[in-house]
């Protein structure tokens, strides 16, 4: 029983991981734009803020904790409600939530500290990034052209 609530445990913990990518995004349709920020200093500040927000340690934080706790009562599980106390304990959507949650604010609080702000992609500029593959230079450049530009960032600045 131990090996099927151990995988169990895994499988639950590994399909949450989607969701914490998800959850350190901007969100749908927001950006990050500073006005006259050049291209090189616009990756660079993103490359260091995401650094900084991927190495936040939460390993004392009430989510770790959590998974701590469940692994413990995993080591040994006298019977099947134990294991599933240790689920619910464990809450990997919840508490991987929590995680994305913390790391998105480091991230946040990076680029605040670094002189950006959000903006609200219009319908026509959400489009257009659609049409452009992750990660490629036209991309990257597009993006930079609305970020760095003072006028998109008053009009469409996000309260």
């Amino acid at each position: 029983m131990r090996c099927s609530t151990l995988v169990i445990v895994g499988a639950a913990t590994i399909a949450a991981f989607p969701l914490q990518a998800r959850l350190v995004s901007a969100g749908p349709g927001i950006s990050w734009g500073k006005p006259g920020v050049s291209l090189q200093d616009y990756r660079s500040d993103a490359v260091a803020c995401g650094r900084q927000a991927a190495a936040l340690d939460v390993s004392r934080s009430g989510p770790a904790e959590s998974f701590i706790l469940a692994s413990r009562l995993l080591e040994n599980p006298p019977d099947i409600e134990t294991a599933g106390d240790a689920m619910r304990i464990a809450a990997p959507e919840r508490n991987f939530a929590k995680v994305g949650d913390m790391l998105k604010l480091a991230l946040d609080d990076c680029l605040v500290a670094r002189g950006y702000r959000q903006f609200k992609l219009t319908g026509d500029q959400r489009a257009r990034l659609g049409k452009l593959a992750t990660g490629s230079r036209e991309r990257h450049a597009y993006l930079h052209s609305l970020a760095s530009n003072s006028g998109i960032l008053a009009r469409q600045a996000v309260n």
